[in-house]
């Protein structure tokens, strides 16, 4: 009788830590974007009025119709008015404006930001296509694409625009090609072309009406401008 009851009492406990180690195993096969709450798909019509609140972070598509937000977006960003999010990898296209900028001003975009208005980023790493112009707040790598303008305070790669490129910041550096009617980069290592191009430190040529380069032997010169 003893030795029943203990065969009982065993398989039970065997049973059952069997069950749960099963559970276990399969609670850690999700996915990490399931387990860290992320979703596929978002759509949204007007942020807050959305399949998903903001804080939801995305790992598939979003489709906007006016204006979206969301946490951090893994994938393809489509709207037609205003799409936002913290942290993008991927594509962002949209009619008006991306927008992936704020405080505390450590958002990255890692991709390609396309808008019939402007985009706009902390740091960039990537492409900016700007039907207006685009806006990165600190660092930039890549390129930047606008019809009216491009601003980023450190910029390496080609920034080509219909009016400017401005590189603000007064420590900024451009190491490139800045192309534009007006282009400013406190420092640069490369290659300035546009009808007035202006810079303190130059490390590179000048191509243009007027050239100024403030520490050159020849500050002003009129079609080339060089120092190296």
């Amino acid at each position: 009788m003893k030795r029943t009851i203990f065969l009982v009492v065993t398989i039970l406990l065997v049973s059952a830590f069997g069950a749960k180690a099963e559970n276990v195993q399969v609670r850690s096969e999700k996915p990490a974007a399931v387990r860290s709450g992320w979703t596929p798909f978002q759509f949204s019509v007007f942020n807050p009025l959305q399949l998903f609140n903001e804080n939801k972070s995305i790992a598939g598509m979003r489709f906007t119709i006016f204006y979206g937000k969301n946490t951090d977006l893994h994938g393809i960003d489509l709207g037609l008015c205003v799409n936002s999010t913290h942290n993008l990898t991927g594509i962002q296209l949209v009619g008006l404006m991306n927008n992936a900028a704020g405080d505390p001003g450590d958002f990255n975009v890692t991709g390609i930001q396309v808008a019939g208005l402007g985009n706009t980023t902390d740091h960039l790493s990537g492409i900016q296509i700007g039907g207006f112009g685009n806006g990165v707040t600190y660092d930039a790598t890549g390129i930047q694409i606008g019809l009216i303008g491009n601003a980023a305070a450190t910029f390496k790669g080609i920034q080509i625009a219909g009016l400017f490129n401005f590189n603000y910041d007064k420590s900024s550096s451009m190491s490139g090609i800045q192309i534009g009617i007006f282009n400013y980069s406190d420092k640069v290592t490369g290659i300035q072309i546009g009808l007035f191009n202006d810079c303190n430190e130059m490390k590179g040529i000048q191509i243009g009406i007027l050239n100024h380069i403030e520490n050159g032997r020849m500050p002003y010169m009129p079609i080339i401008n060089a120092k190296f």
